[in-house]
């Protein structure tokens, strides 16, 4: 599972999903198309996210370019 940090405030219809500084992780399920909906719909990447540790549900799309991979040391 991929976890990123958020680069910019994600808000959908006024409503925050995170915020800039927050940890998020790639969804384990299906997005249902919503991330390529998006893509389509603005240019540019996105991607289906959650704030759950573990990938689950609820999850919401973002920018690609909002976000920075982590990467945990081994």
């Amino acid at each position: 599972m991929r976890k990123y940090a958020v680069l910019e405030t994600r808000a959908i219809n006024g409503k925050v999903c995170a915020e800039k500084g927050d940890i998020v992780y790639s969804i384990k399920g299906y997005d249902y198309g919503l991330a390529n909906d998006d893509t389509r719909a603005f240019g540019y990447k996105h991607i289906s996210v959650t704030l759950d540790k573990d990938g689950d549900y609820p999850s919401f799309t973002i920018p690609q370019h909002h976000l920075r991979e982590l990467h945990d040391d081994v």
